[in-house]
């Protein structure tokens, strides 16, 4: 095998690792939430960890202070894995309260649906999230509530 063939496709498998983090899926039972029915799956990192490629792909802008919140929801009695699509909206805020919308647009790859929303970092520290899902056929939205640290350089 040459050389540039290896490192191809060593490359190939970082980027599909990278991407695998980024959607969270099950397995991730200490990034879920259940609510009857439904399991709603969430991750937030810095868009700096993303794959310049990855980030491309979905239109994400990389950088230290550029925060990126994903969430997928899944239906338990549907086939495991199975994504169902939804209303997504939500606010971070930091620890004095400053709290701002996260818009998010849908995504969908290969029978995932996964919502992504990019959010500023303004310094290190605390961010609290609050996600709302209006989940089809459930008369309220549920609502997910976690949060992350980030450290900035």
């Amino acid at each position: 095998m040459r050389t540039h063939h290896k490192i191809g496709l060593v490359v190939a498998v970082i980027v599909l690792l990278l991407l695998a983090l980024l959607l969270p899926r099950k397995g991730h039972a200490d990034q879920g939430a259940e609510f009857g029915d439904v399991v709603v799956r969430y991750s937030a990192l810095s868009t700096e960890q993303l794959d310049a490629g990855v980030a491309r792909r979905y239109g994400i802008e990389r950088g230290a202070k550029n925060g990126l919140v994903n969430i997928a929801i899944e239906r338990k009695a549907a086939e495991p894995g199975a994504m169902i699509a939804a209303g997504v909206s939500g606010t971070v805020a930091d620890l004095a309260g400053h709290e701002r919308p996260i818009r998010f647009h849908e995504t969908r790859d290969e029978g995932g649906i996964d919502y992504l929303g990019e959010f500023a970092l303004e310094s290190s520290g605390a961010y609290l999230f609050t996600i709302k899902v209006a989940v089809p056929g459930h008369a309220q939205p549920v609502t997910v509530r976690f949060n992350r640290d980030f450290v900035l350089d």
